[in-house]
């Protein structure tokens, strides 16, 4: 069995205890079947054989049609009563949209956040400085292990959304992550942030929206918070391109 292969779903134990949260089968099949159709391996409309997965992944069918039902509720895939579950394709173009919406919404967050007075400490300062130690301390992990990377990067933008005051935000960007693709793609497999230099960049961001946070400089914390945001589509968007042989619309790749 290599790394790559669908049976290394099947995480070691000494994986799982690394995790907060010790994934189901089911949701590993599910991770693992979305960053495919992410990456292009499955097409639109291709069928997904419950009996092949359960072969690929050496499970009974039941965790399968679990994880079919997980990837219909995100969209990517359709249950058709006696026919079968079939892809929904996802093209490069909704995930940079997926992005540019994460962006204007952490913004919004990033603002709201520095609109605190002067004279109070804003909420979540020690905690985001905590997590952004964290991910500094991460930069020279090697490539495949990025993810360690990428979740201490999450759970600093995080801090940000926890604790800007706005609760509607915070529900829509937390939706985002546990309800829609642009959640799920991240789950499976790390597509930024492999590069030692994409690290140290994404910490100096950072901390550059930290600090502008404790100044109250909203609209510096806004620009950076985009700005990093759409770093991040475009190194994204980069990868799956490459994989998929596919270009996105220009349009939506644009800058602040």
């Amino acid at each position: 069995m290599t790394a790559d292969s669908p049976a290394a779903i099947i995480e070691t134990a000494s994986a799982r205890r690394r995790r907060a949260h010790t994934l189901t089968i089911p949701e590993q099949i599910a991770n693992r079947v979305a960053a495919s159709i992410v990456n292009g391996e499955y097409r639109d409309g291709e069928r997904l054989r419950e009996q092949e997965l359960a072969e690929a992944f050496g499970v009974s069918r039941g965790p399968v049609r679990e994880a079919l039902r997980a990837l219909e509720r995100y969209g990517l895939a359709i249950l058709l009563p006696r026919r079968g579950a079939y892809v929904v394709g996802v093209s490069l173009g909704v995930i940079a949209e997926a992005f540019n919406a994460r962006a204007a919404l952490a913004g919004i967050a990033a603002r709201q956040l520095a609109r605190r007075p002067a004279s109070v400490a804003a909420p979540g300062e020690a905690e985001m400085a905590a997590a952004l130690d964290q991910a500094a301390s991460l930069i020279d992990v090697p490539a495949e292990d990025s993810t360690a990377f990428q979740q201490a990067i999450r759970e600093t933008a995080r801090c940000v959304y926890r604790h800007c005051g706005a609760g509607h935000i915070e529900r829509a960007l937390t939706d985002q992550v546990d309800r829609s693709i642009w959640g799920l793609m991240w789950r499976a497999q790390p597509l930024d942030f492999q590069r030692r230099e994409r690290r140290v960049e994404s910490v100096a961001y950072w901390r550059r929206i930290l600090a502008a946070l404790c100044a109250r400089d909203e609209r510096e914390a806004e620009r950076l918070i985009r700005a990093e945001i759409l770093t991040t589509r475009n190194s994204v968007i980069a990868a799956l391109s490459a994989l998929r042989g596919e270009e996105v619309d220009p349009a939506l790749m644009f800058r602040d």
